[in-house]
């Protein structure tokens, strides 16, 4: 089978955080066996100022390991009219796909990640090439209302098109069938990152109560998490919170936690790799999520692959992960049922089983689990064609 993806952003890199997701799960297929291409216009935003400006114009082919990347490198020139721009990514998105397939042929599925950009190239590629697609949406934009109508109306024409139509949480799932009549969309979660199934010592000391990361940004709701957590620790003196990430909320959440007297009671860890998380979260009891939406929740998993209960806000992708037996799900915006919540989880801390966590995580979200829900759901794209 050779399947092309055609995601909405992607990493420039292997140490590229940026669509990191979308690159391990071309590498799963393709370790599988399968052919597996990528097409990628990088465009970047002018917001960077003087670096966008003075960035690569190139035309770049990447060979990451088995998976063959065509990126072509430009700036979103024209902010203010963003119909031109879509314009302009997915023309360079044809021009990569000519390029690809005189070297390694038609595909025979092509897999848009997330609509916004992709979407319209897909739509493009199958009608003159008549090749099927199919969609995996992971952007919380439909759920906070950010599509405007031209957007709206490309979109539908993509989905109407699409062989398959796929999200990452049920809720997103059932979102999208309201806000797009008559179409069927299924849950199909993200892939852990290998990395996470990797065993590690079970001597791990735990160092910290809680354990929070993410970007330091409004949705995240890390503001509501230490307000609440100026309230838990009055009745629970010896317990801490440390926090990882960065962000445009960093020096206001450090502002606030000082205004709150938790200076010595939360730590802020800054930007951390991957493998960093994972050490975070082994010396962690306990790990919170405080989102306000949420379309999946990644480091849910990546939580619960080390063994470790969560508390989630009610934000969307966490419903479709989280069970009783592996925390506590509360109501989104409301500092006292993060309160709750937090006392819920010490109080009966001896009932939960971390290797049960762990081996149910593992069996949920491996590349075993993905890689045989995907490749069926190609199969279908193949026979829709």
């Amino acid at each position: 089978m050779h399947v092309l993806y055609l995601p909405s952003w992607y990493p420039l890199d292997e140490n590229d955080l940026n669509g990191c997701f979308f690159r391990e799960q071309a590498h799963v297929i393709s370790k599988l066996g399968h052919q597996v291409g990528v097409i990628s216009p990088q465009f970047r935003s002018l917001r960077l100022g003087i670096k966008a400006i003075k960035g690569s114009y190139k035309t770049q082919i990447w060979q990451d390991e088995k998976v063959v990347t065509y990126s072509k490198h430009d700036v979103f020139w024209f902010p203010k009219i963003p119909y031109l721009d879509l314009r302009r990514w997915v023309n360079a998105g044809l021009k990569l796909f000519k390029k690809y397939i005189e070297i390694y042929g038609r595909p025979d599925v092509l897999h848009v990640q997330s609509i916004f950009f992709a979407g319209p190239l897909a739509l493009e590629i199958s009608k003159k090439y008549q090749i099927p697609y199919c969609i995996t949406e992971h952007s919380s934009t439909f759920a906070r209302d950010l599509i405007s109508k031209w957007q709206f109306d490309i979109f539908s024409k993509v989905v109407r098109n699409a062989a398959v139509c796929l999200a990452v949480s049920q809720s997103l799932c059932d979102l999208l069938e309201q806000k797009f009549i008559d179409s069927k969309w299924n849950f199909c979660p993200n892939l852990l990152d290998q990395r996470f199934v990797q065993a590690d010592s079970d001597n791990t000391q735990k160092v910290y109560t809680f354990c929070a990361v993410a970007r330091l940004h409004y949705n995240k709701g890390f503001d509501l998490l230490l307000q609440a957590f100026s309230i838990f620790v009055k009745k629970y003196p010896n317990t801490n919170l440390v926090i990882g990430g960065d962000g445009p909320e960093k020096e206001n959440l450090i502002e606030l936690a000082v205004n709150l007297n938790l200076r010595e009671k939360v730590i802020f860890l800054g930007q951390l790799e991957r493998d960093q998380v994972k050490k975070l979260m082994r010396e962690s009891r306990f790990y919170v999520v405080s989102s306000h939406v949420e379309t999946f929740g990644v480091v849910v998993i990546e939580a619960l692959s080390q063994g470790i209960p969560v508390i989630s806000t009610k934000c969307g992708g966490p419903e479709s992960i989280l069970t009783s037996e592996d925390g506590y799900l509360v109501d989104v915006n409301n500092v006292n049922a993060l309160v709750e919540g937090m006392e819920n989880i010490l109080a009966n801390a001896e009932t939960f089983n971390q290797e049960k966590i762990r081996s149910r995580c593992l069996e949920r979200f491996s590349e075993k689990s993905f890689s045989e829900r995907i490749l069926k759901i190609y199969q279908v794209c193949m026979e829709k064609a």
